[in-house]
């Protein structure tokens, strides 16, 4: 026990995986020490991946790293987590500005539903008396449950697509079985007629037929429904006056007071600790500190 206690601290090592996020993304295979605490292996990480040290206008850039599924405090340690051999590790710079700026998404025109207009439904309307008469000549050749069935169960769908047509194309909307249901009912009912006065066939005969074709035609039209009902609906448009509005909004805890700062009054550290100040509280810490070094924390880069 007591040799493990004396252990070298480059020992206390732990390979993993890091995926850099940047605007040249990677992947890398790193052995990192887990005493170092966060803010010093961002520096090692960003060496090992050869990333720039400072933004185009001369500010520094700061990393995060992220593990276990959130951004590391500056003095947390890979060994405080727990990270096991091999584990994936995200490493990603603030941005220069402050916040996320996300790109309003380009949307597609909406030119509303497609299928609209009275062609559509005169199209439709003919279809669904086409298949009944078709149906009511089948049934003077053969009073069997197939005849009765999958006519049936086919008048149901074409019930159920020409609902959607005269209600606009809303798929959700709980109208559409309803008014299938009542288009279907009447056809279901007048398809039998010719079979009975032409052939003087009994309306117990045509139940054999009639019955299945009443059963699948309910069933039919709650698929039908629940078929154009899947369809996604729109996202709502973000704006990018919306999207600033929300960046703005972001705010942090002051590294020094613990108040909250907004994004008018914030100061990052110079030295790249990852902290979040106050202009004025942090202005009046340098001044008062080394400036060597930064003024909270005491971090110094190498």
């Amino acid at each position: 026990m007591q040799h493990i206690a004396q252990a070298p601290r480059d020992a206390q090592t732990v390979p993993v995986n890091v995926q850099v996020i940047d605007m040249t993304p990677k992947a890398l295979d790193l052995i990192l020490p887990a005493y170092l605490p966060a803010s010093d292996l961002t520096q090692r990480i960003a060496r090992d991946a050869d990333l720039e040290a400072f933004w185009p206008d001369g500010k520094r850039r700061i990393f995060y790293l992220r593990a276990r599924g959130r951004l590391m405090q500056p003095t947390e340690r890979l060994q405080d987590l727990g990270v096991v051999p091999y584990e994936l590790l995200h490493i990603l710079p603030e941005p220069p500005e402050p916040g996320v700026l996300e790109r309003p998404p380009e949307y597609p025109p909406n030119k509303g539903y497609a299928g609209a207009g009275n062609l559509n439904v005169a199209a439709g309307l003919a279809v669904m008396l086409g298949w009944t008469g078709a149906w009511a000549l089948a049934l003077t050749v053969d009073q069997g449950w197939i005849t009765g069935l999958f006519p049936g169960l086919g008048l149901s769908l074409i019930c159920t697509s020409l609902a959607r047509h005269l209600w606009g194309g809303l798929g959700s909307s709980v109208r559409i079985p309803i008014t299938g249901f009542a288009m279907f009912v009447p056809l279901w009912l007048l398809t039998p007629v010719p079979t009975v006065v032409l052939m003087s066939t009994g309306w117990q005969q045509l139940a054999i037929a009639m019955g299945p074709a009443f059963i699948a035609g309910t069933i039919g039209i709650m698929l039908g429904w629940l078929a154009w009902y899947g369809a996604v609906e729109p996202l709502p448009k973000v704006t990018r006056r919306e999207v600033e509005d929300a960046v703005a909004n972001v705010t942090f805890p002051c590294g020094i007071c613990g108040g909250t700062v907004t994004q008018d009054v914030k100061a990052d550290c110079v030295f790249g600790c990852g902290r979040v100040f106050h202009v004025g509280c942090y202005q009046h810490k340098r001044a008062l500190g080394d400036a060597s070094k930064c003024a909270v924390c005491g971090y110094q880069p190498a």
